[in-house]
Order: C-alpha cells, then structure tokens, then sequence
C-alpha cells in the first residue's frame, strides 16, 4: 500500500513539474471520440481497438496534437501492414510533409514497424504477435521513437509535418491497438 501511494505520488509531482497532464484517448471500451475515414470494421474488442477488414484508411482521434507525448500499445498478426499516423490530416497525404507514418509492418517490407514511412527506415525490429508498444514524442520536426522501451528512431524534420491529428491505419491484416494516452507539450518540449 505504502508503495502504491509513493508511486502516485511521483507521477502527480511529475505532471505538475512539467505542465501537462496525461490523457487516455481511448477508455477500453467505446470509439468515443474516434472517427473512422473509410468502411472498415473498427471495432472493441476485451479492451482494445481492433479491426480486420473492409476499406484502406484510418480512425482518428478528434482531438489535435502539435508537440506532444504518445504512448500506444499494438498487437499485430503476421503479415498485417498498419501504423500509427502522428501530426496527421484529413484527405489525400504526402507522407514527406503531411504526416509522419509510424509503421507497423513485417520486416521485409520497405518500412518494418518502427519506422518512419519516406524518411527513416529501422531494421531488426522483427514481428511478434505479442502486444507491443511504441513510445513516441513530438516537437516540432523533431521525432523520437522507442519500440518496446528501445530508441529506435531520432528524426529531425526540414519542415514539420503540417497536420495535427493522431490516426490507427487499416492497410492490411489484424491489427488492435489499446493503452492510447498523448500529453501535450509547449513549443520548446517542456
């Protein structure tokens, strides 16, 4: 008990020392505040996000991020082409200045998972069909990634992308996603 509340406690002084609060994005249950772009099967299912089938495209956080933390954990099955769209927009992307695409992908694909689709490739990342998770931050064209509390992406941008919103993609194959959480950040990171 003693533990638990030394633990709360750290984490209530670390919000307020650096300004900004962690949100849940999605509450393991509803798609609330999730919209889908095309007709795929987004569904819950035992507490995450998951989805199959149907048409190409995205589900996308109504809320909008510029500098930011993101925590998300993913489950993908062999095979599954998928990502995580970071500082996003609605309609036709180019990936070098709309977005940054955090791909979840086999390792013989251009961009295995971890990678920045056009920009930065990882290897070795390898497939595994346990849940995983990615640890992003954010500020402005500077992107930071770690895969499984591995850093495996540090990218500076010419430009920052010019969206704003965080997106689940469905190319292809299962893919669930659960324990989605961004914190804001100022323009500096702090």
């Amino acid at each position: 008990m003693k533990h638990t509340a030394l633990l709360l406690l750290l984490t209530s002084l670390a919000s307020v020392s650096t300004g900004a609060e962690w949100k849940t994005l999605f509450d393991g249950r509803t798609l609330d505040g999730w919209k889908p772009t095309s007709d795929a099967n987004w569904r819950v299912e035992n507490g995450a996000i998951v989805v199959d089938s149907g048409q190409r495209g995205f589900l996308i956080h109504e809320d909008t991020y510029d500098n930011y933390e993101l925590t998300v954990e993913f489950k993908a099955a062999k095979g599954a082409n998928s990502g995580v769209f970071l500082n996003t927009k609605h309609g036709k992307l180019n990936l070098t200045e709309d977005c940054y695409e955090l791909n979840i992908a086999p390792p013989d694909n251009p961009f295995p998972t971890g990678s920045l689709v056009a920009r930065v490739k990882v290897g070795g990342a390898g497939e595994s069909d346990a849940w995983r998770r990615f640890d992003v931050r954010v500020v402005g064209g500077h992107v930071t990634v770690k895969l499984d509390g591995k850093q495996v992406v540090d990218y500076r941008a010419k430009t920052p992308a010019s969206g704003n919103l965080l997106g689940l993609q469905l190319n292809e194959g299962r893919v669930a996603f659960r324990n989605i959480r961004a914190r804001k950040l100022g323009k500096t990171g702090d």
